[in-house]
């Protein structure tokens, strides 16, 4: 059972339903990619189209954290050492992984893979203890001290990064694998358009495409 899964939304002031589906889909995708990434059992081929993908989203995901998530943070804990030094850790468990994300892409653009797999274990480490990490303390303190404004704010970062056209690959991303009633929840918060959009014009398409096949599929 996913985060996302267990989350439940009145349990908090603010609605943390897409964080954590986002969590899971970064995770989700860790797992496959890692496995691919395998040179005797793995498919270059799809992991080169599944990191792009999750490069390119947890880069959106960490880069609104480190704009408008945890600098306002700041400012209202101010003088709370403990508070600051959560904080403290937030941000340098995103500095521990770009050097990571970096070491990929100059694999990748080499063909030297000998070590991939062992970066994108490492990798997966990082993220997932990071994840919880964020989960565990870094949300509760989310929603203790920043206001509904400041967390609209923090996702129409993310929905800008994402485009508009973008939410064609996202939303079918983000949904991928999710239980029925994460996917039923997830929708209930965004337009209905959107919702039409993703049943029946961006989910096909997107599964139809995916690199990882039957997989993405079940």
């Amino acid at each position: 059972m996913g985060t996302a899964t267990q989350y439940d939304p009145s349990s908090t002031k603010i609605n943390f339903l897409m964080m954590y589906a986002a969590h899971d889909a970064l995770r989700r995708d860790l797992s496959r990619l890692i496995s691919a990434a395998d040179i005797r059992v793995g498919d270059l081929a799809a992991f080169h189209a599944g990191w792009r993908v999750f490069e390119r989203y947890l880069t959106i995901h960490h880069s609104a954290e480190d704009k408008l998530l945890w600098p306002p943070m700041r400012a209202r804990v101010a003088g709370d050492a403990k508070r600051i030094a959560l904080l403290d850790a937030m941000e340098a468990e995103h500095a521990v992984l770009d050097p990571l994300m970096a070491s990929v892409d100059r694999q990748l653009d080499s063909g030297d893979i000998s070590s991939l797999r062992a970066t994108m274990e490492e990798l997966g480490s990082g993220v997932t203890a990071h994840l919880e990490h964020e989960e565990r303390e870094g949300l509760p303190l989310v929603d203790a001290v920043l206001t509904q404004k400041d967390w609209e704010a923090f996702g129409n970062e993310q929905r800008k990064a994402v485009g508009l056209k973008g939410g064609a690959h996202f939303f079918p991303w983000l949904l991928e694998g999710a239980t029925p009633q994460v996917e039923q929840r997830v929708l209930a918060i965004v337009p209905p358009p959107v919702r039409f959009l993703y049943r029946k014009q961006w989910r096909p398409k997107y599964l139809k495409n995916s690199p990882w096949g039957r997989t993405a599929r079940n």
